[in-house]
């Protein structure tokens, strides 16, 4: 008996063993299962990381290509730049900083690093050429990027940039500079999706801090280039990197380089912690192991619970039978009578157990294909989305760049020698010579204007609004403003009367009564004296603002034509202009929500329309 007993005892614990080696497959599968998934979570927060290190990157180019385009417009100015007249420089200066406030300065600075005027007002002689940029500018004779610094004149972070100031025989001869405020670029990063735990951080060449989300006051500026991350981005400049971050935390890093097209400057990366690129892979991998145990469990009870029934049990019986009969006791039977088919058929539930199990592994595998096969197909329209999104937003930068400087570059030149004709063979030209010269003068500077207006109709469908509270009388009076040197040679008569206060973005607002009141002065020139008119009406749900003079008017049977690119219902040799304002105020109304129309008489004047949602909480009280 006692042998028995032992052998009984081996042969349950090679019955575990049987049931181990069955669950053991399951446990691989669920192992091998989670390790794909953490690799393709892993390429995703990989692909997005690089996706997101690029639109950072893209939103900070579009400020180096904004300021590289205004110092180069600015730099067009000869009379301005070239001027020996400091107060004139220092107030074109503060007008230019008040109109574009994303700006803390600008200024002019002489070859040998000397200040020689700024829209911050300096306490005495100041010399900027230890300067980054200014160094670069000397160096390149091109436009130029700076490091992190703090103004001297400002007293605030800013980022600065350079651009050479040549005279007519190409020598330099001053440096034109623009300081842009430092916080834009860490507010341009609050517009990305980053996932959770996420983080932007951008550093110049030297591993200072320029922006970061988030928390940027605790990071911009400080000097992080001892940060092994850091180190290693200003090292390896541009793709993917797997290690701590400034944080401490270890994570993916995808890294974008940014410059002034000639170096990279400045570095922008992207962050995604490890613990969130694998987190539903970990969630999977947990529910999958308390599944198995669960299972296994729950196999391992009904297994002893069938073998000491069906299997144990009956050996037993037939073992004591055997064991009576060999002693001799020949009447001794087992009164199981279907013992035999009992193993037989603990044999075909197992059979059947094992076949349900490889049942279960080709539906998993076949599940495990059928996801794989998804994602490959996933991934493959990832990417050509995002190739043909790269491929026109490459053919659209490529478009901007062409306008701005590959065809102005021609009528630089045209203008340029035709000037120098002037100046050289001027007293010899005939009269009927000097007369086309000037028409030549004239349609390259009307060619310029309307590659300027194309390019600001252009960028006024994709500049991001910021709504706020406007006030539209005080937008109105600083529109006007504009006009000072226009109408202090004209008599004018202005009547504003009362205007709402309003949600909108203050700087299109500008651009609508900037547009709105030229014309209306252009176009009552010959009216003496001119008068315009800027009224309102408030309504249930809406705004209506009018701006009316009494000059020339129009036909009405033309209105249809009034707001379209390009659309003049009068000569140019009558009137200057490029037939691009009033489709700048219709595309600034209708992305406010409003809507706009004109109305006209010939010889009696124009009036033109707009209105804007009404806010109750906005309302003019006064």
């Amino acid at each position: 008996m006692a042998n028995l007993s032992a052998n009984l005892t081996v042969f349950r614990t090679r019955l575990l063993l049987l049931l181990a080696l069955v669950l053991l497959p399951e446990m691989g599968l669920v192992v091998y299962s989670n390790l794909q998934q953490r690799q393709t979570e892993k390429e995703a927060a990989r692909e997005t990381a690089v996706a997101l290190s690029r639109l950072a990157a893209a939103y900070h180019e579009s400020y180096v290509k904004n300021t590289r385009q205004l110092l180069a417009t600015l730099n067009e100015l000869q009379f301005f730049v070239l001027s020996t007249n400091r107060a004139f420089c220092e107030s074109n200066f503060v007008n230019l900083r008040r109109l574009l406030p994303d700006y803390l300065n600008f200024g002019l600075i002489e070859t040998n690093g000397t200040l020689f005027c700024s829209a911050e007002p300096g306490k005495g002689p100041v010399n900027l050429k230890d300067r980054s940029y200014f160094q670069r500018v000397l160096q390149t004779r091109d436009f130029a990027m700076g490091d992190f610094q703090i103004g001297r004149l400002t007293g605030q972070p800013a980022l600065n940039f350079g651009y050479p100031v040549m005279d007519e025989k190409g020598r330099l001869r001053r440096v034109i500079y623009a300081s842009l405020k430092l916080s834009l670029l860490s507010q341009a990063m609050t517009r990305l999706a980053l996932p959770v735990g996420g983080s932007v951080l951008v550093v110049d060449q030297n591993g200072t801090v320029l922006a970061r989300e988030p928390e940027p006051e605790k990071w911009v500026g400080r000097s992080l280039s001892d940060v092994p991350v850091v180190r290693q981005m200003l090292q390896q400049k541009s793709g993917t990197m797997e290690m701590p971050g400034i944080d401490g935390a270890s994570g993916l890093h995808a890294i974008t380089p940014l410059g002034d097209g000639r170096t990279a400057n400045f570095f922008v990366s992207v962050g995604i912690p490890s613990a969130v690129s694998f987190a539903q892979a970990n969630r999977v991998l947990v529910r999958n192991l308390l599944l198995f145990a669960a299972t296994g469990l729950f196999v391992l009870l009904v297994a002893r619970s069938y073998a000491f029934r069906y299997f144990l049990r009956p050996i037993n019986s037939l073992a004591l039978a055997a064991r009576q009969v060999a002693e001799g006791n020949l009447t001794a039977r087992v009164k199981l009578a279907e013992g035999t088919g009992e193993l037989v058929q603990l044999g075909q539930a197992f059979d059947d157990m094992t076949e349900r199990l490889q049942g279960r592994q080709r539906e998993l595998a076949a599940a495990n294909q059928k996801i794989t096969t998804l994602n490959q197909d996933l991934e493959k329209r990832v990417k050509e989305r995002t190739s043909q999104l790269e491929a026109a937003n490459g053919e659209l930068e490529a478009f901007s760049y062409s306008v701005s400087h590959d065809l102005r570059a021609p009528l630089r030149h045209i203008r340029g020698f035709a000037d120098f004709l002037v100046k050289e063979a001027g007293p010899q030209l005939s009269s009927d010579a000097a007369r086309y010269l000037g028409h030549i003068e004239d349609s390259a500077r009307q060619m310029d204007d309307l590659i300027e207006n194309l390019l600001s109709f252009s960028r006024m469908s994709r500049a991001e609004m910021h709504l706020t509270k406007v006030n539209l009388g005080d937008v109105v009076q600083e529109a006007r403003k504009s006009f000072d040197e226009e109408l202090a040679r004209r008599d004018v008569e202005w009547v504003i009367g009362t205007l709402p206060t309003v949600r909108a973005d203050p700087a299109l607002m500008r651009t609508v009564f900037t547009n709105l009141l030229g014309n209306a002065l252009k176009y009552s020139r010959d009216s003496k004296p001119a008068k315009v008119e800027v009224t309102s009406q408030s309504f249930d749900s809406e705004h209506i603002v009018c701006v009316r003079d009494n000059g020339v008017g129009f036909d009405m049977q033309y209105a249809h034509k009034l707001f379209g690119v390009f659309q003049r219902l009068h000569d140019c040799s009558e009137f200057d202009g490029t037939g691009i304002g009033l489709a700048n105020v219709k595309r600034v109304i209708l992305r406010h929500g409003g809507r706009v129309w004109g109305e006209g008489n010939e010889g009696h004047g124009a009036a033109f329309y707009f209105t804007l949602p009404r806010g109750i909480e906005l309302e003019n009280k006064s």
